[in-house]
């Protein structure tokens, strides 16, 4: 597992927004539901990356009450995308006071359905790392949460791994271990997970690159 923990048979998810959406102030301005769906899109994929799928949502909503439906909105829309129900949501806003930036967090509670191997594999990043207004401008670039979910269903890929900030080069480290490179930006921050490893076992690999639609680049030995 990248981020996610275990707790009493659960997988437990979470990622956060802060700065991005309709706020006069916000650092990047989106509208709110844009934001939601790419904070649940960054939870879904570590759910993903633990073999798990979603069956609980809790936001922390810091945005006011007024967002609450654009929020959920948007995780419904990532649901939606991977033609699945959207589980329950339940959480809390901050009404007391009004922040001047937009903040929202989401965590999920997983339950495993993947076996999950990157043993007699080959390994590939799939979308390129971008941030902020660059994920926006660049849809094409980015890694498409249902393709991906597709091929672990059908299992032409058996573990994904979601990049982020920290960059590409520490997350190949973290998933398959040191020695490792790609032809792609290895350092620049990958911010909501526009780039995800992952490992296809050799006689998969032809299926795997028809099917992704964003571009794919193999992780090599150095």
């Amino acid at each position: 597992m990248r981020n996610a923990i275990e707790v009493n048979n659960m997988i437990v998810t979470i990622d956060n927004s802060g700065c991005i959406g309709s706020k006069e102030l916000d650092a990047v301005q989106v509208p709110d539901e844009i934001t939601a769906y790419f904070t649940a899109r960054t939870a879904i994929l570590e759910q993903l990356c633990a073999g798990a799928l979603p069956i609980q949502l809790l936001m922390a909503n810091f945005s006011g009450d007024i967002v609450w439906a654009s929020y959920e909105q948007g995780f419904k829309r990532a649901f939606d995308e991977m033609k699945l129900a959207m589980p329950p949501l339940t959480g809390s806003s901050e009404s007391n006071f009004q922040a001047l930036q937009s903040a929202v967090s989401l965590t999920i509670l997983g339950q495993k359905k993947f076996q999950r191997t990157i043993q007699d594999c080959a390994y590939f990043v799939v979308g390129e790392p971008l941030v902020g207004n660059e994920v926006l401008a660049n849809p094409q670039k980015v890694a498409k949460l249902h393709e991906l979910y597709e091929r672990l269903v059908d299992e032409t890929i058996v573990a994904i791994w979601p990049t982020g900030s920290k960059g590409i080069a520490a997350e190949i480290e973290r998933f398959i271990g040191k020695g490792f490179t790609s032809a792609v930006d290895l350092h620049t921050s990958a911010g909501p997970s526009s780039a995800v490893l992952v490992a296809v076992q050799y006689h998969n690999i032809q299926q795997f690159k028809t099917k992704m639609t964003a571009p794919i680049y193999e992780i090599t030995t150095l």
